[in-house]
């Protein structure tokens, strides 16, 4: 007998643990499908938050609406699985000149940079409300607990598993009143949203030992999180297309910003989905009623997976309107 679920989530990245978490603190019955790929966008990710981004120093797009309620979310993953994933981290930011200084002295000055700027002097800015996810143990005890509690199956999908009726989409030994499709740069082989306007973007970031313990967060060009006691997570690199460009830019650039040699431990590659507006893209599928979509999450996933998922939910269960700028219906599909 096959069993009856309200929900199929297809992908299990950032988007697709992030609203399998709220399905799950609504409880909503659903199974994850996830085919377990290398080289997902997650396997690379830093997962840092961070409120000010880009070499414009920029406040993160929906900066307030995204971190209301980001470690929050967090946290609460964290009372289930039992194992810390969310860790508060200022952001240091060593400046190259004085026209930094500048820059920063500019921002301060703004009212909505304000709450961000913690510390401010000739050599450095201290930036707050930011931290990072251990993104791999994020996904891996996600995986794990939803898996002791059979709301998870190893599955790669294929066109052929999938049909069209009344249209509604049907999934092959799945029962299900919505699917919700969390590929990142995989959807594009799949004929359900094909056409959606998403670009790949690869990354490296590399693991290291270190004997110099940090605080925080070191931000120049490069991110450098002191993840562990003797562990450095760097990265990371970012490329247009699905090329692997390699680690040793990275690797050349932390020992310069650190002086020291660093011991190489690991080096991690990912594809990331990005929109060509940097916004996520989020909502039904035009023609196709029961199906949705979270994607083009690009290098914020951390911070975008819950709004995303959270926006998504409300939009299915409470007929919320969707937030304009991560509606789908923005594209044409």
């Amino acid at each position: 007998m096959v069993k009856k679920y309200d929900y199929v989530i297809i992908g299990q990245g950032v988007a697709g643990s992030a609203m399998a978490w709220k399905l799950y603190f609504k409880k909503k019955s659903f199974i994850i499908l996830d085919s377990e790929i290398k080289n997902s966008a997650s396997n690379a990710a830093l997962g840092i938050y961070n409120p000010i981004t880009g070499r414009r120093k920029a406040l993160t797009w929906n900066v307030i609406k995204l971190f209301k309620n980001l470690e929050d979310f967090y946290k609460r993953v964290e009372d289930y699985i039992g194992t810390k994933i969310l860790f508060k981290k200022k952001i240091y930011r060593p400046f190259k000149d004085h026209s930094d200084f500048n820059d920063w002295s500019v921002r301060l000055s703004n009212k909505k940079f304000h709450s961000f700027i913690k510390e401010l002097n000739n050599d450095m800015v201290i930036t707050g409300k930011s931290g990072y996810v251990d993104v791999r143990k994020y996904i891996n005890e996600t995986r794990k607990y939803f898996k002791t509690r059979d709301r998870y199956i190893k599955y790669k999908l294929n066109d052929k598993d999938l049909s069209v009726v009344n249209n509604k989409i049907k999934l092959k030994e799945f029962d299900s009143k919505n699917v919700i499709m969390c590929l990142g740069i995989n959807q594009k082989k799949i004929k359900c949203f094909d056409d959606l306007e998403i670009k790949e973007v690869s990354g490296s970031s590399i693991l290291t030992e270190s004997n110099i313990s940090m605080n925080h967060i070191l931000n120049k060009k490069i991110s450098i999180i002191n993840s562990s006691k003797n562990t450095y997570h760097i990265g990371s690199t970012y490329h247009n297309g699905s090329e692997n460009t390699g680690y040793n830019k990275i690797i050349d650039q932390a020992e310069n910003i650190l002086n020291e040699k660093l011991k190489l431990k690991e080096v991690l590659f990912g594809i990331r989905s990005a929109s060509k507006d940097r916004r996520p893209i989020v909502g039904r599928h035009h023609n196709i009623s029961n199906l949705f979509l979270i994607n083009g999450l690009g290098s914020k996933g951390v911070s975008q997976s819950p709004y995303s998922a959270k926006q998504l939910l409300d939009y299915i269960e409470n007929n919320k309107e969707l937030d304009r700028e991560i509606n789908i219906k923005r594209f044409k599909t």
